[in-house]
């Protein structure tokens, strides 16, 4: 291995074809680092250092398996991955992705301060939990929801990104979490993730999906303050969260019902998919008695009005989002 790879990586730095602008960040796994193709298209470009190349191999593996996941099921609401591999130069592992100028999540919430207005946070959780049904549907648990791994394009769409701990039910990445291991971000992990990592299923997502949620409606996590064992003994002990209301008596009776219960200790409380979770957002647009849309979405949604009609719609658009990703894909591999 090239021993001056430090020195590629800098801005103004060559690797393989594209030049380093400047380092972004680091993820679950690697570090990000903005940069142009010889056509001076941006991307980001995520590299596997090789202080992390150890562990018998178990981080090269999900490394490269977060890239065949991301090549694989692509969709409109998770970042594309457009290319991967080991750089022969430097034998470090890349991947190559669209880079998304929108900034964070975590970005948003701290310039709100006190919380997102309403019909903004149930727009960011329609498109995530877009983002969760297509990985459930795929033998997936992402393990580290949370406002750093969603970004936006320069349009607001939000995009799930950041696979590296994620958990595949296919091929053997199965095996490169150990039993009893826990991996995540504590603030955000459900409880039997901090237990044990290993064998968690969608509805760790959900929950961590749901302390999210919290925190897009009230500027702050409702375990702010905790450390994880303190949040891991309390939910052990059937402790829930405080209402959301509570912080911001505007959330909506049904988005603060549908955060209680993302995030309730027994995952079989919780919701028990993706898909049930995404129906209850787009239900959040019904005209409720403390929630009526407001004109930017009545004007998207000129049916709101009606109950059946939306319902039916939402159960017709999951039917068919098989197809439409078909398109997508062919569509983006065509490109």
């Amino acid at each position: 291995m090239d021993g001056n790879w430090r020195e590629t990586l800098v801005p103004g730095g060559v690797f393989g074809n594209l030049r380093i602008v400047k380092r972004l960040g680091s993820g679950g796994m690697g570090v990000v680092f903005l940069a142009e193709n010889p056509k001076g298209v941006r991307c980001a470009l995520k590299v596997l250092a090789p202080s992390d190349a150890s562990d018998e191999g178990r981080f090269e593996e999900r490394f490269r398996n977060e890239a065949a996941f991301a090549l694989k099921a692509r969709h409109p609401n998770l970042v594309e991955v457009w290319d991967a591999g080991r750089d022969s130069a430097t034998g470090l592992y890349y991947h190559v992705m669209e880079y998304l100028p929108g900034g964070s999540l975590r970005e948003l919430i701290a310039t709100a301060k006190k919380g997102l207005p309403i019909e903004r946070a149930v727009s960011i959780a329609r498109d995530v939990a877009h983002a969760l049904v297509h990985i459930e549907r795929n033998g997936m648990v992402h393990r580290d929801i949370k406002p750093d791994n969603v970004l936006f394009t320069a349009d607001g769409i939000a995009k799930l990104a950041d696979f590296g701990i994620s958990r595949f039910e296919q091929g053997d990445d199965v095996h490169a979490t150990r039993a009893a291991a826990v991996i995540g971000t504590p603030a955000y992990m459900a409880p039997e993730q901090m237990i044990d990592s290993h064998d968690v299923d969608i509805r760790a997502d959900i929950y961590s999906f749901g302390v999210m949620l919290y925190e897009l409606l009230a500027g702050r996590r409702p375990n702010a303050g905790e450390n994880a064992m303190n949040t891991l003994a309390k939910a052990i002990e059937g402790y829930s969260f405080p209402n959301v209301r509570e912080l911001r008596p505007d959330v909506p009776s049904a988005l603060a019902k549908l955060v209680s219960d993302m995030t309730l200790p027994d995952p079989d409380d919780r919701p028990a998919s993706a898909a049930l979770v995404l129906m209850r957002i787009v239900q959040l647009v019904d005209t409720s008695e403390d929630y009526a849309p407001g004109a930017a979405v009545q004007a998207k949604l000129p049916w709101y009005r009606d109950r059946g009609v939306l319902y039916a719609a939402t159960a017709m658009a999951l039917a068919l989002e098989a197809l439409v990703l078909a398109i997508f894909r062919a569509v983006r591999g065509g490109g």
